[in-house]
């Protein structure tokens, strides 16, 4: 019978490895307790690096940070990323370096890439789910207007799928949550297999 540290242990709310609001919004509305530990990792893409290889190792090196930190405890981090043509698009260094990437995806279909890892001690997955998105065609002074507004300027691809870049959106092949930022519905059947939901939320 586990004493009463295990339980306690297994009971402390998970530990989001993030910085993200829309991270944050997702566990909130999960009602999911948490706490928040935002690790600093370089994000570089390795040479000749798949997109999705890339948010799978990021999401699983930002954990890792993480859970050594804080023993015993499960840690929720997930890393997002836009490709075209398998060229990866990351945050936009700049309003015309935003426009610029608004150019490229506009008119055609591009995938977002999100990977999550959940892990506690030496119990670690990884996951990694990826949606299609389509966009209607926008003009080169829609593209500087979008990114004149500031919202693009913390988002891969330089656009905000919740946001004011949903009228530029056609459609989605996937699900939206991946798209911005975390696969709820993944994460939803992982915790669910692993038995977290009841020492999480009580449930059944």
């Amino acid at each position: 019978m586990a004493n009463l540290e295990e339980i306690t242990l297994h009971l402390s709310p998970p530990i989001l490895a993030s910085a993200s609001p829309r991270r944050r919004q997702w566990m909130e509305a999960l009602q999911i307790p948490f706490e928040v530990c935002a690790p600093e990792l370089d994000e570089t893409p390795l040479p000749g690096e798949e997109p999705g290889a890339m948010v799978a190792r990021l999401a699983r090196a930002k954990a890792d940070l993480v859970a050594r930190a804080n023993p015993d405890r499960w840690v929720i981090a997930a890393d997002t990323t836009v490709a075209v043509d398998h060229h990866v698009l990351g945050k936009p260094e700049d309003v015309a370096d935003a426009a610029r990437m608004l150019m490229l995806i506009q008119g055609r279909s591009h995938q977002v890439h999100t990977g999550l890892c959940l892990c506690r001690n030496d119990q670690i997955h990884v996951l990694v789910d990826t949606a299609e998105v389509f966009l209607r065609p926008v003009s080169a002074a829609q593209a500087r207007w979008y990114a004149g507004t500031g919202e693009p300027m913390d988002k891969a691809g330089a656009y905000a799928a919740q946001g004011i870049a949903a009228l530029f959106i056609d459609r989605i092949e996937g699900s939206f949550a991946t798209v911005m930022g975390f696969p709820v519905e993944r994460f939803g059947e992982l915790v669910g297999r692993l038995g977290l939901l009841g020492a999480w939320l009580g449930m059944p």
